[in-house]
């Protein structure tokens, strides 16, 4: 019996070649390979495959298919992110992205060493790889790929590296906005979750709320800093710790959503209402920042946009002659989580 979706007669929607993979319980590469006749799948798969296109009556785009006949048609994205509402954006503007053009991606978690990638070298499909950060930052890992002859994209690195292509918005400057938002509120006790050290938007997040306290003449206290890991957990251990001390913050800036969701549970285990206790904001405006209560004022990151303008590089979508560095807009949203303090 076939595993996947279940079909929405309803879903008015053309299927594309993710429906299929995802009905027929493969991958998309398995897919592109039945469709387009190659020998080396094995039958029952080709069956399943071929079971799933008549259920979605999925028709393949000619142009897609002239595409792929003159280009490389498979992009890899490997990340090592502990935030899984920021990986899953990504995952959704390459995937948008990849299906408007007729291309293919693969995702790939790297837990352990970097033998895998490098062995793409041999992928005749292959038109490059995605780093999504922190593997952005891993420079044993870009030498091997440039070694190897793939070319690659790093999404949000803290610096450029030769010519290698980035998409990237400023971080910095969104944590000074953001910062400046609470101080114009009033809020003077600023708490700051930060991130892992080797983050590279992490440091930058933090350099930038530590840029926009010198600036009204603030100093940072050490006891208002606490480091998570961007997991909704480590969030929960740093917001204790910010809330246990003698004189609490009025507000707690997050590095990102998941902890500043964390910071929420625990005020609610004190009792601390939000925001008229205390104010807190996260940063990335991933899907979660909307759906808790209250929902959190945050910075906007075009994650969906960033992995689709990494992808539209790697297939030859994006100028040649443009610049390396690609800089998307960001913008603060206010919601229901910041207010000015109890006088």
């Amino acid at each position: 019996m076939m595993q996947g979706r279940t079909i929405d007669t309803h879903d008015r929607r053309p299927a594309t070649i993710v429906d299929v993979a995802r009905e027929a319980g493969v991958s998309f590469k398995t897919v592109s390979r039945v469709l387009n006749g190659e020998p080396n799948v094995r039958e029952p798969t080709r069956a399943r495959v071929m079971e799933a296109v008549k259920a979605l009556g999925y028709r393949a785009n000619p142009y897609a298919r002239n595409l792929r006949a003159t280009q490389s048609r498979l992009i890899a994205v490997y990340f090592s992110n502990p935030s899984r509402n920021y990986t899953s954006e990504i995952q959704l503007g390459v995937l948008q992205r990849c299906n408007a053009e007729g291309f293919n991606a693969i995702f790939e978690e790297m837990t352990g060493g970097i033998d895998s990638l490098v062995s793409l070298r041999g992928e005749p499909d292959l038109a490059g790889v995605i780093l999504v950060p922190p593997l952005t930052e891993d420079l044993v890992l870009i030498g091997r790929l440039m070694d190897a002859g793939i070319a690659f994209v790093r999404l949000a690195p803290s610096e450029a590296v030769g010519e290698a292509g980035h998409v990237s918005m400023d971080d910095e400057l969104a944590a000074q906005e953001i910062t400046d938002y609470l101080i114009a509120l009033g809020h003077r006790r600023i708490g700051f979750i930060a991130g892992p050290a080797d983050h590279p938007q992490a440091r930058l997040r933090e350099a930038g709320f530590l840029t926009a306290l010198d600036r009204h003449g603030l100093k940072p206290e050490p006891g208002l800093i606490a480091v998570g890991d961007f997991h909704f957990e480590s969030g929960l251990r740093a917001a204790e710790q910010l809330l246990s001390v003698s004189k609490p913050p009025t507000a707690i800036f997050a590095s990102n959503d998941d902890m500043a969701a964390s910071v929420l549970a625990v005020a609610y285990r004190k009792s601390l209402r939000i925001p008229q206790d205390l104010s807190v904001v996260g940063f990335d405006d991933t899907p979660l920042a909307s759906v808790v209560s209250p929902s959190l004022t945050t910075v906007y990151q075009p994650i969906r946009e960033m992995a689709a303008q990494a992808a539209g590089r790697l297939f030859g979508k994006v100028d040649p002659d443009a610049a390396a560095a690609i800089v998307l807009p960001h913008r603060m949203v206010v919601r229901e989580s910041t207010a000015p303090p109890k006088s």
